[in-house]
């Protein structure tokens, strides 16, 4: 069985990332009063409807393959950036950020 590649740490800091906000987004779409509230995780994750999960999963994505994997600087801006915006969506009264 062949070993699986090592990550660098800014492929780790990237997934971890992705996790956090992932994690956030379905936190935010199971609360009461949003329409995604009782969809089983599953269902949130692969959901292409208009819920933060998706939404945040395709807009991870469409940023991550505008860049170069050997664009350190960018990739370590986007970091930057995508922990800001993680940080405001973790705040109480918002529900889906939107960059700009």
């Amino acid at each position: 069985m062949a070993s699986a590649a090592r990550l660098s740490g800014l492929q780790k800091d990237v997934l971890a990332l992705y996790r956090s906000i992932l994690r956030e987004t379905i936190r935010k779409d199971r609360k009461p009063g949003v329409l995604n509230k009782h969809l089983p995780l599953n269902q949130l994750l692969t959901s292409s409807s208009n819920s933060s999960t998706s939404f945040a999963r395709d807009q991870f994505r469409k940023e991550a393959s505008l860049v170069k994997r050997s664009d350190f600087k960018t990739i370590e801006y986007k970091i930057r950036k995508g922990q800001k915006q993680l940080k405001l969506l973790k705040m109480p009264g918002v529900n889906l950020v939107t960059g700009a």
